[in-house]
């Protein structure tokens, strides 16, 4: 089996889509563990959860017997007339023998738990306190990415390290462990783990957030932000669950990592973090404000940066206040001519700011294209399904 790792080493900012990475590298001597450590733990107890319909991942949590209890999101599992199918990391595929939809309406946490029945001795995962995750805690997201026509048995798993930049106190479905990390379609239901190597949440959203048209409508637009649901979520369904916590295997003592400060930064990374925190959390200007602090050191890696200066305006612009984000978008593309995200984004703001349909033709072509070579298909679909619609 082979593990990919994003940024391996380091904890980054890579943007999917993007070759380039302004990267924010904590001390090795406050990591309680290293990535390949972190990898190690999660490989085993990190599972395919596969139908039909799609695949995405899951952590293994209790065991009972040859009874293996698998934690997921719902969105995952959630038609209950397919059959679903666990794919261990020995390459073994059990049928799911019941599947428990903890999310019983849309307003609930986006959660489900699979079983299967295994004579084989698997690992179980060990849980943490989430509550600990605060802004700037180093987490690692695992799981098996189904990206440029891999599907089941093909795909590999990938340990993609990042920081949280917000917990907001209510997402909808139950999504409030944001971080900046590079996931794909198919790590759905993949575990998060603290530096430590624990589950301290359910990874299942990312990529978009949300802006206000000139017409007073909200739409999408990509950011590169992902998040979990908090395992303490699950901890307080473990009733709807059929589980008690004597089941699971639970360490709530605080992680050897230090989290990265927000507090008076010095160097373009400290101050690239904390505009992305300022972002995550709708403080727009204030991101802008560090963004361009980041790029006064002249780093080299400035693509992101220019990027989320367009991401920042673009959230920040009401019909009222309409500024035009184009321009950063552009020097993000002239620094990197292979990002993806920045040209469609520059697309939407070609449609937006100044309804020039050619030009945003050309910029969800050439995001297409991009998104193709990269195996990212559902990107590339929807870039295609806004050509469609334009022409």
């Amino acid at each position: 089996m082979n593990v990919n790792f994003s940024r391996f080493d380091t904890l980054t900012t890579l943007l999917a889509g993007s070759t380039a990475a302004l990267t924010i590298i904590i001390s090795h001597s406050a990591i309680a563990k290293t990535p390949e450590q972190v990898a190690n733990i999660a490989g085993p107890v990190t599972v395919q959860v596969n139908s039909s319909l799609g695949d995405g991942s899951g952590v293994i949590i209790a065991k009972n017997g040859k009874t293996y209890t698998v934690l997921t999101v719902n969105h995952v599992v959630e038609k209950p007339d397919l059959k679903y199918t666990v794919r261990t990391s020995t390459g073994k595929n059990y049928q799911a023998t019941s599947v428990t939809e903890l999310q019983t309406a849309e307003t609930e946490a986006d959660l489900a738990v699979v079983k299967f029945d295994s004579p084989e001795d698997y690992p179980v995962a060990t849980i943490a306190d989430s509550d600990q995750a605060v802004i700037g805690t180093q987490i690692f997201v695992y799981g098996y990415p189904a990206t440029g026509g891999l599907f089941g048995a093909e795909r590999e798993p990938e340990l993609s390290p990042g920081l949280v930049t917000s917990r907001p106190r209510n997402r909808p479905e139950g999504y409030t462990l944001r971080y900046q990390a590079v996931t794909w379609s198919g790590m759905s239901g993949g575990p998060v783990f603290d530096s430590e190597g624990r589950v301290i949440g359910l990874h299942g959203q990312g990529e978009f957030g949300f802006a206000q048209t000139s017409s007073g409508e909200v739409a999408p637009i990509k950011t590169g932000f992902n998040a979990a649901v908090p395992i303490n979520t699950f901890m307080a369904k473990l009733a709807a669950a059929g589980m008690n916590k004597s089941d699971l295997k639970v360490d709530n003592s605080r992680p050897t990592a230090v989290p990265l400060s927000t507090l008076n930064p010095k160097d373009a990374p400290a101050f690239y973090f904390r505009g992305l925190v300022y972002l995550d959390e709708g403080y727009t200007f204030e991101a802008i404000e560090d963004f361009n602090k980041a790029l006064s050191f002249k780093p080299n890696n400035t693509p992101e940066l220019h990027f989320n200066i367009g991401n920042a305006i673009t959230i920040a612009s009401t019909p009222e206040t309409r500024t035009n984000p184009i321009p950063a978008y552009t020097r993000a593309i002239e620094a990197n001519p292979g990002f993806a995200d920045a040209y469609y984004n520059r697309a939407l703001a070609r449609l937006e700011n100044n309804n020039n349909k050619p030009q945003a033709i050309a910029d969800f072509q050439k995001a297409a294209e991009l998104y193709k070579q990269g195996g990212r298909t559902s990107a590339y679909l929807d870039a295609l399904n806004r050509i469609k619609q334009l022409q």
